[in-house]
């Protein structure tokens, strides 16, 4: 018998089992097509509970590549536990054995989350992951089609902002595979997100916003409640800055009078224009000395920088072939430049931005 395609069609469970003569015990159900399993289960007790409490510990190490395997929902602002929602097949939640669809989850590396809020249980997982593979905001919402001739003008979409990029979805990930293959994928510090004021709005759907890619492209979102707008503007805040963080620099080719340069947008100095070839430097200036900047919507960027010395303003044109994308990166840089001013919100990323150098390894407390 193939062993693997018979797990495919088999459904698994926990359940206590009483026979009338001791107390009841944890046995595991194995369901598949044409029969029944019971396995007693050997689970972990703690805080002295009984072995049948309910409550487990449960120990798990995550892949070098990917996660856990596993999807949670619910929190304390729907006033009900985080439970988990999926399980992934041949991740490791799966391969452990001690976890299944349904269980809460109580305690992470021994914290408390019972009171935590969704986004907070999900920061306290993040912890075991670098920067580049934290989750920062997974949820459903409806985006505007742009061709008038669809039938529907909205369809569910499911946005991800998961390290470097924002993910665009027909359906939840489950697994490392469904990650590259997403609808679109953008990288979070060359895009733009704008909140839409009444104002703006194209509709009678309220909570809106639109995405604006580094080609220039509109994606327009609306989601269900205020808060939910909130929390992804809080979100893509917090992926803006945690990549400029960890990236501190970018480049970008552009043409000066036809020559070869490039501009280099440094998180610490500010704008380096250098020779392509040569690698001299032309120009650099402080992101204080930015004083204005205008484009032509196409290729051309013309900044205005104050000289430290003189206090004239010198005007610097460049050309570029991804005008949109240094526009959006310049702005995620200055962004985070403020962030950085901002204690309320370091505070508030310090859990965030927390990275693991060496723990891989999830403790987690659950109940059936």
């Amino acid at each position: 018998m193939d062993f693997r395609t018979a797990c495919e069609e088999t459904k698994t469970g926990i359940c206590l089992l009483q026979d009338g003569n001791q107390e009841p015990f944890k046995v595991r159900l194995h369901l598949a097509r044409d029969i029944l399993m019971i396995q007693e289960q050997d689970v972990i007790c703690v805080s002295g509970e009984p072995f049948y409490s309910g409550e487990r510990t449960v120990t798990i190490r995550r892949q070098t590549i990917g996660g856990f395997g596993l999807s949670i929902k619910g929190g304390a602002e729907h006033n009900i536990p985080v439970v988990i929602s999926k399980i992934s097949k041949e991740q490791r939640a799966e391969l452990s054995g001690l976890l299944f669809i349904g269980d809460a989850i109580l305690q992470i590396n021994g914290i408390n989350v019972r009171k935590c809020r969704h986004e907070e249980v999900i920061k306290k997982i993040n912890r075991n992951f670098p920067v580049n593979q934290q989750i920062v905001y997974m949820g459903w919402c409806e985006a505007r089609e742009q061709d008038p001739l669809q039938d529907r003008v909205y369809s569910p979409t499911f946005l991800a902002l998961r390290g470097s990029c924002l993910y665009k979805f027909l359906a939840p990930p489950v697994t490392t595979w469904d990650w590259t293959r997403a609808e679109k994928t953008f990288s979070v510090y060359e895009i733009m997100c704008k909140i839409l004021k009444d104002s703006d709005l194209l509709d009678r759907r309220k909570h809106c916003f639109i995405v604006q890619s580094e080609s220039g492209e509109d994606l327009y979102f609306s989601v269900e409640l205020d808060c939910d707008l909130a929390q992804w503007e809080r979100a893509f805040q917090t992926a803006t800055f945690l990549e400029v963080e960890r990236i501190q620099c970018k480049t970008y080719a552009c043409v000066l009078e036809s020559h070869l340069m490039g501009l280099t947008i440094d998180f610490s100095t500010g704008f380096i224009c250098f020779d392509a070839a040569t690698k001299a430097v032309l120009w650099r200036y402080k992101f204080s000395q930015l004083k204005g900047s205008s484009d032509d919507g196409k290729s051309k960027i013309k900044f205005l920088f104050q000289n430290p010395d003189t206090k004239q303003i010198e005007a610097k044109e460049l050309e570029f072939s991804n005008l949109f994308a240094v526009l959006h990166c310049i702005h995620s840089f200055f962004a985070a430049k403020v962030a950085c001013l901002d204690p309320l919100f370091l505070g508030s990323q310090a859990t965030a931005s927390a990275t693991a150098s060496s723990t891989t390894t999830s403790k987690a407390k659950y109940m059936t």
